[in-house]
């Protein structure tokens, strides 16, 4: 099984990012990432199965295969994005990575993405077991859908059955509380989100000991496909810095047009912790909102 869509093989990129998407997403929601990252950074975007070139998959999966994955691909430094639902698997995936004594990203970055513990009802809560019309209604009221996919009838009657297997994941996701991970975390949010507020990604700070970033871009939440530059721009200029990136040559181009707006660095020392990207100690218990 091929949780990796080829983008082409960069030995002597620093660093690999592993991307991880929306619900109802595909690797190639990150195809244009390669060619704006440049030479520097190695883009995986990981391919979940029940789409695209694994679409005759049954879209269910646990973290544990999304993080055996991704620990099979870790063998230089690396960093974890995850937009909206994937940001959610993110946090998981590196709680597994945790939990089993394994290599943990330089960063996770969260995009379009409420923090794990938030409840607050939002404009998608409970669409999973609404019927096809109203799941598309709602989805695209709240900006849920990209903008030109209802314009493809073919392409919705395609999407619609991982796209209820996602969303009956968020709907059944329930935090666990844990240990905070010692692991930064940076966080983007798009200033005209309908779905997740400001505040919502804010509240991401509570999960990490290792500090916490917050930038705001101009767009809906799909920023990540609107604002692909500046994202882009944040991104490499936060891995220059990052502590254990080999050689920090990766190159920061100037962010087009409004500034993103940031929060304060809140840095603290994570208990536990031997070096920058591995935690050492005794495996944890499983603490996950979704079955591993």
């Amino acid at each position: 099984m091929n949780w990796f869509v080829s983008t082409g093989s960069r030995p002597e990129a620093p660093v690999r990012l592993f991307c991880l998407p929306y619900a109802g997403a595909g690797a190639s929601a990150f195809r244009r990432w390669p060619a704006a990252f440049g030479p520097d950074v190695e883009v995986l975007p990981v391919q979940l199965p029940g789409r695209e070139n694994r679409i005759t998959e049954d879209p269910r999966f646990t973290v544990a295969e999304v993080a055996d994955a991704i620990a099979a691909r870790a063998d230089r430094p690396y960093a974890i994005y995850g937009h909206s639902m994937g940001g959610r698997l993110g946090f998981e995936v590196v709680r597994e990575l945790r939990r089993t004594g394994r290599a943990l990203p330089l960063r996770l970055y969260v995009g379009g993405a409420r923090a794990p513990h938030v409840t607050a009802s939002g404009p998608f809560d409970g669409l999973s077991r609404a019927d096809d019309a109203e799941l598309l209604r709602r989805l695209d009221d709240g900006g849920g859908l990209p903008a030109e996919l209802l314009d493809h009838p073919e392409l919705v009657e395609l999407l619609l059955p991982v796209l209820r297997a996602d969303l009956g994941r968020v709907d059944d996701y329930r935090h666990v509380p844990g240990e905070p991970l010692p692991v930064p975390i940076v966080a983007f949010a798009g200033t005209t989100d309908r779905a997740v507020s400001r505040a919502q990604h804010a509240a991401w700070a509570e999960h990490t000991a290792a500090g916490f970033t917050l930038h705001e871009l101009p767009g809906g939440h799909f920023f990540l496909h609107d604002r692909l530059a500046e994202l882009v721009a944040l991104i490499r200029a936060d891995l220059t810095v990052a502590p254990g990136t080999p050689g920090t040559r990766v190159a920061t181009p100037p962010i087009a047009g409004p500034s993103a707006a940031r929060t304060g660095f809140r840095s603290a020392t994570p208990a536990g912790r031997c070096g920058a990207t591995r935690c050492c100690g005794p495996p944890a218990s499983r603490p996950t909102g979704w079955n591993c």
